[in-house]
C-alpha cells in the first residue's frame, strides 16, 4: 500500500504528513454539548469520527471544527448539519478531495442528511468562513 501511496502522491507529500493532527486527542474531544445546539450524542460523535477517517485518509491536519446554522438554535426544527472545518494550510491538501472524503464519511457515520460544509486553511481573508466562525458553536479545537 505505501509503495502505491508513494507512487500516486510523491515521496515530499509522505514525508510532511503527520498522522498525529489527524487524531483528534482526548483532550480536543468536548466532552459535554451546549444545551442551545440540537446534535444528538450519536450525531457528535459520528462527526467527531468522520473528521477522523476523513482527514487521515487525505493527509489533512485539521484545527477546529465548528457548527453553525440552524442546528445551533434551540427554537428551530429540523435542518441540516453546517460544519466549518479549520484545516492548516501546511501541507497543502487537496480540498475538494477532503470535502468530497469527509461527506462520504459523514453520510457512512449518519446515514442519509444533509449536510453543508465549509472548509478553511485560512489563506483567505474574510467570506463565508468567517460569518460562519462568528456565529458558530466549536465542537472541537486541535489549536
Amino acid at each position: 500500500m505505501s509503495k502505491m501511496l508513494g507512487s500516486a502522491i510523491g515521496p515530499a507529500i509522505l514525508n510532511v504528513f503527520r498522522p498525529e493532527l489527524c487524531l483528534l486527542p482526548p483532550s480536543a474531544v468536548v466532552t459535554s454539548l451546549p444545551d442551545h445546539i440540537r446534535l444528538s450524542a450519536r450525531e457528535h460523535a459520528g462527526i467527531r469520527r468522520a473528521a477522523a477517517t476523513a482527514c487521515r485518509e487525505t493527509s489533512a491536519a485539521w484545527k477546529r471544527i465548528i457548527l453553525f446554522g440552524s442546528r445551533t438554535d434551540p427554537a428551530r426544527r429540523g435542518g441540516d448539519i453546517d460544519l466549518l472545518v479549520e484545516i492548516a494550510p501546511e501541507p497543502p491538501v487537496d480540498t475538494y478531495r477532503l470535502k468530497q472524503r469527509l461527506r462520504l464519511a459523514l453520510e457512512d457515520e449518519l446515514g442519509s442528511q444533509r449536510f453543508d460544509l465549509v472548509l478553511d486553511d485560512g489563506t483567505k481573508a474574510g467570506g463565508f468562513a468567517d460569518l460562519a466562525r462568528s456565529q458558530g458553536v466549536e465542537l472541537w479545537s486541535n489549536s
